[in-house]
């Protein structure tokens, strides 16, 4: 049976008769709408049928001597007409010259005359399976073919979606870049009260953006499958005072009852990401201190469980308020991205709805949990645990003297290219750096291609290397440097200083060459850390 039903088939024969014996034979599969069964006396009167059938007939079951038209006519003539179809022949049993010549035009079979119609039932039957398989095939090859389509159009769609947000993070950061840093530059300078105010709504503004910022970058990286955690040994008293005192300022703007509750059993060192555990602490204290009038916000820590051997933790991390709290109906919402409880809280406390989305997704990436509880009017309380490795609180100070600060003072004097073709940052990159270091030197150049002559004229300690730039870009500099230069020119370090901070450009830095980046805002500490870390490599490779 054909599961492809019902199964069209076109009888060509001049017998008069036959019609009335195959709809006898075949009646119960034709009242079941399994087979249908089209009748024509000849060749011609065929064709025209076919003709007139745009999706044509699933078997052609033709008697080769005919009158007007033969069945090898037939035959030739349908190949034409690209039809899907099988054609069996019906012919006398000596008559194997015709049935030869038949097969050779396509036919897939043949029964001979007088037709038996047990016979000529399995050979539909074998007909209609055999269709059915080619059928299936195309079926599955089709299925195949939308999949692989539907694939790529996914994956271009996500390289748009990367691209685009790779543009717009080195959009926004181009000139967020001269904003952080002429405040920050000001800041320094001799200012009365008012102007202090202002230049601190300035800055807390442009730190707020780019919140807003890196956690749709974030989100984007959760999405590609492309975030990474680190595992590393941290003191989670460290964690708690940069998550406190980074929201600080805000609870006390507010004269909320800032704290912090750790309770004494739970490890002082952990291995995992503190970065990302600040990142989420940071999320849910400032979601608590934004929603919170009056009353306090709370991060307490406890431990949950210790295995046996007391060599790895599950840790439980909350963030608790004594806010507006949350409907109970809006609760299983407030995950969504882009969500908030209601319309008037958005417009009342402003925000994107990223930040309990990306917290989730970051606690569920690293195995695991978070739940909330609310009551309206009372507060809210976010909790989540994490399995960590207990550390060791020795390793933590061996890698805290490791990354400590550098100082400028250990910077004087040295000699920097900044490759930059935007005015505002050069400005912005000269005036921190020879405000904060003694006898720096800084030569500027607009692009790759006039980064090259000078280098080749002149030594330089290290490139401040911009990526997107016109005549030629950051990475083609770089690599040019690397392959073309001797050494020592060969070898000078190189750090990007770049608005694109996706991982994708990151990694393309690195692979370019690179051998640090930075992102545009920076640091002034960062910049500094990062130009020693690399001058001092270059002294000790010289050596």
């Amino acid at each position: 049976m054909s599961t492809f039903s019902p199964a069209k088939i076109l009888v060509v024969d001049d017998e008069p008769d036959l019609e009335h014996l195959i709809r006898q034979r075949f009646r119960h599969r034709i009242k079941s709408n399994e087979i249908n069964f089209d009748f024509a006396s000849n060749g011609e009167e065929a064709l025209k049928k076919l003709q007139s059938l745009p999706e044509g007939y699933d078997v052609v079951l033709t008697d080769i001597n005919m009158p007007i038209m033969d069945g090898l006519t037939l035959l030739e003539n349908i190949k034409k007409l690209h039809h899907f179809y099988k054609a069996v022949v019906v012919s006398a049993y000596g008559d194997l010259a015709n049935i030869r010549t038949a097969m050779n035009r396509g036919a897939f079979d043949f029964i001979t005359k007088p037709i038996d119609f047990a016979d000529l039932e399995a050979t539909i039957n074998k007909t209609l399976n055999e269709l059915d398989l080619i059928k299936q095939g195309v079926l599955a090859r089709e299925r195949l073919d939308s999949a692989i389509r539907a694939k790529e159009h996914a994956e271009n769609s996500e390289r748009f979606k990367q691209q685009f947000l790779a543009n717009m993070s080195h959009e926004i950061r181009t000139p967020m870049n001269s904003i952080v840093g002429v405040t920050n530059l000001l800041v320094n300078s001799p200012l009365n009260d008012g102007q202090k105010k202002y230049l601190n709504v300035i800055r807390k503004s442009a730190e707020n953006l780019l919140v807003i910022i890196n956690d749709i970058l974030d989100l984007s990286k959760i999405e590609a499958g492309k975030m990474e955690f680190e595992q590393t040994p941290f003191l989670v008293s460290d964690v708690l005072d940069t998550a406190y005192h980074t929201m600080l300022f805000r609870a006390e703007e507010k004269k909320l009852d800032f704290k912090l509750d750790i309770h004494d059993d739970v490890p002082k060192a952990l291995i995992g990401d503190p970065v990302r555990l600040t990142q989420v602490l940071i999320n849910l204290s400032g979601n608590a201190i934004k929603f919170t009038e009056n009353g306090s916000v709370t991060i307490r820590v406890r431990l949950k469980n210790k295995n046996k051997n007391e060599e790895s933790a599950d840790v439980e991390f909350s963030v608790i308020d004594t806010g507006i709290g949350i409907p109970e109906d809006k609760l299983g919402k407030i995950f969504e991205s882009f969500s908030q409880a209601s319309s008037d809280t958005t417009r009342k406390y402003g925000g994107t709805g990223l930040g309990l989305t990306i917290s989730k997704q970051l606690i569920e990436l690293q195995g695991g949990a978070i739940q909330v509880t609310s009551t309206m009017g009372q507060g809210t309380s976010f909790s989540f645990h994490l399995a960590y490795q207990i550390g060791k609180t020795e390793d933590v100070g061996k890698a805290v003297v490791q990354e400590s600060d550098a100082s400028p003072s250990e910077l004087k004097g040295i000699h920097i290219l900044l490759v930059e073709d935007n005015p505002f940052n050069q400005m912005v990159a000269v005036d921190t750096l020879t405000d904060l270091v003694k006898e720096i030197n800084i030569d500027v150049a607009d692009n790759g291609k006039i980064a090259l002559d000078m280098l080749a004229k002149k030594d330089y300690d290290i490139l401040l290397m911009d990526v997107q730039m016109p005549e030629m870009d950051g990475f083609e500099a770089t690599q040019r440097i690397r392959t073309t230069f001797d050494a020592p020119k060969r070898n000078t370090p190189i750090m990007a200083m770049t608005a694109n901070v996706t991982l994708d450009e990151v990694e393309k830095c690195f692979e370019s060459g690179m051998d640090q980046y930075i992102s545009k805002p920076f640091a002034q500490q960062d910049l500094i850390n990062k130009i020693a870390q690399l001058t001092v490599r270059k002294k000790q490779v010289s050596a």
